[in-house]
C-alpha cells in the first residue's frame, strides 16, 4: 500500500517540481543576459592577429562619445588562452575605429573583461581634460605602438 502511494504521490510531485525549477532556471537564465560587445580585425600577418574588443560604445547620456575598447594580440595556430593583452583600455573616436577596422575576418575570442573593467573605471575617475589626452584619433595600433604602450 505504501509503495502504491509512493509511486503515485511522487509520479505527481516531479512534474511539478521539474515545471516550477525549469521555469526558475530559465527566468535566472533571462536575467544575466551576457553583455553585447563586439570584435574589431586590426591586424593580420602569416604568423599574428591582432584584434579589438568593443565594450562601450558612444553614449550621449552618459556625456561620453568614445568607443572602448581592449586590444589582443594572438600567434595564429595556437590555443586560445595563449595570448598578449596590448591594451586593457584604449578610448578611440569613431573615425579613428574606422580607420583601424580591416575588412578581413578572422576568428576571435573573447577573455575575461577584468582587467578591462579596471582601467575603464580609472579612466573614469580621471579629470575631464585628462579623459580628452589620451583619446585615441588616429589608428588604434598606432596609438598603442609597436610594443603595446600607449603613446602620448
Amino acid at each position: 500500500m505504501a509503495s502504491t502511494w509512493l509511486r503515485i504521490g511522487l509520479g505527481a510531485v516531479f512534474p511539478g517540481v521539474t515545471a516550477l525549477l525549469g521555469g526558475a532556471v530559465f527566468a535566472h537564465a533571462e536575467a544575466t543576459k551576457r553583455p553585447a560587445f563586439s570584435s574589431v580585425t586590426l591586424s593580420v600577418s602569416p604568423r599574428t592577429v591582432r584584434w579589438a574588443i568593443v565594450y562601450k560604445v558612444p553614449d550621449p547620456a552618459d556625456h561620453d562619445p568614445y568607443y572602448h575598447v581592449e586590444v589582443i594580440e594572438k600567434e595564429r595556430h595556437t590555443p586560445p588562452w595563449q595570448f598578449k593583452r596590448l591594451a586593457a583600455h584604449i578610448v578611440v573616436t569613431a573615425d579613428a575605429l574606422d580607420r583601424s577596422r580591416l575588412k578581413q575576418k578572422i576568428r576571435t575570442y573573447f577573455y575575461k573583461d577584468i582587467e578591462f573593467r579596471i582601467a575603464y573605471q580609472a579612466w573614469r575617475e580621471q579629470y575631464p581634460a585628462q579623459r580628452e589626452a589620451g583619446v585615441c584619433r588616429t589608428a588604434i595600433l598606432e596609438c598603442i605602438g609597436a610594443n603595446g604602450n600607449m603613446r602620448p
